[in-house]
C-alpha cells in the first residue's frame, strides 16, 4: 500500500485502543497479540505516538497506553504524518525526482495530483471513531464469509 508498515501498525493500535475505550491503560502485549503486530516493532511505534502526544504511556505492571484525546478528535492525518511525513507530499515527487510542483512536473504529476489530494483529504477527515465502526463491520463480514478464525 502507500503507507509504511509503521503507519499501518500505528493506526491499528490506535483503533484497538479506541475500541477498548475505558480509562485503564491497554497493555502493549494485548495490542500486539490481538492485531498480529510484532511486539518490538509496536513498542517503537508507540514511542513515536507518545512523543507526538497522541497516546500516554504508563509504567509498571498495570502500565500500558491510553489515548490522549477522544477517538473522535484524533484524525488519521496526525497518525500517518508522524511516520510518513504526508505534510511534505505537496512537494515530494512520487518518482523521487524532487521537488515536484505544478511548475516543475514529473511524468505522472497530473495523474497523481488529484489522487494525492483525495488521499490527503481523507486523512484529514477520518477519525478513529469513524474507523472503529467500519472495522467492526468488516470483521463481522469476514467472520460471516469464513475468512477469519
Amino acid at each position: 500500500m502507500i503507507l509504511s508498515r509503521a503507519s499501518e501498525y500505528a493506526i491499528r493500535a490506535m483503533v484497538y485502543m479506541a475500541e477498548k475505550g475505558g480509562e485503564s491503560p491497554t497493555q502493549l502485549k494485548d495490542i500486539a497479540e490481538s492485531e498480529g503486530i510484532p511486539f518490538h516493532f509496536l513498542a517503537k511505534t508507540m514511542q513515536v505516538l507518545t512523543r507526538i502526544r497522541l497516546v500516554k504511556s504508563f509504567r509498571g505492571p498495570r502500565g500500558g497506553f491510553t489515548l490522549m484525546k477522544r477517538p473522535d478528535q484524533i484524525y488519521l492525518y496526525e497518525i500517518v504524518n508522524a511516520f510518513d511525513a504526508i505534510s511534505q507530499w505537496e512537494t515530494t515527487c512520487i518518482l523521487g525526482i524532487n521537488p515536484c510542483s505544478d511548475e516543475v512536473v514529473c511524468p505522472i504529476h497530473e495523474d497523481w495530483k488529484p489522487i494525492k489530494e483525495e488521499i490527503f483529504k481523507m486523512f484529514q477527515e477520518k477519525t478513529l471513531t469513524d474507523l472503529v465502526g467500519q472495522i467492526t463491520a468488516k470483521r463481522e463480514k469476514l467472520k460471516e464469509l469464513g475468512l477469519t478464525g
